[in-house]
């Protein structure tokens, strides 16, 4: 929005900065909140890589990264292994948390959450059609 100044018997426009479109997250759909059902894994997983993608001028740090899929990790057992998890990674004596690269915490959440037989849970899948 544009300021108006007087000075004596003229006005100023001071005009607002350009908003630079690479500041700003662009609002997909973002992930839905996961409650660890393995067969929904993939599903967000995939939501969090596209949306994490695309805004990857706003998510730049791996600590970035790591709190947005932590705070998708809200229901049932996910939100259980969440708190597991900041609890294992944060120093009691500074109550900072240390984070892994992207990559280690991405493939220790899917070795906790993709299904753990594949077969088994296509075929639930197959009968709940």
């Amino acid at each position: 929005m544009a300021a108006v100044q007087a000075t004596g018997a003229q006005a100023q426009v001071a005009q607002a900065p350009p908003m630079n479109p690479q500041t700003r997250e662009i609002r997909l759909n973002p992930p839905t909140v996961f409650n660890g059902d393995r067969l929904k894994f993939k599903h967000f997983h995939q939501a969090v890589l596209l949306y994490l993608s695309i805004n990857n001028h706003i998510f730049q740090t791996d600590e970035q990264k790591i709190t947005f899929v932590l705070s998708y990790l809200a229901e049932k057992e996910a939100a259980q292994w969440r708190e597991a998890w900041v609890r294992r990674n944060t120093d009691i004596a500074t109550n900072n948390i240390t984070y892994p690269t992207w990559g280690i915490f991405i493939t220790e959440l899917s070795n906790n959450f993709n299904p753990i037989d594949k077969v088994g849970g296509a075929m639930h899948a197959l009968q709940t059609l």
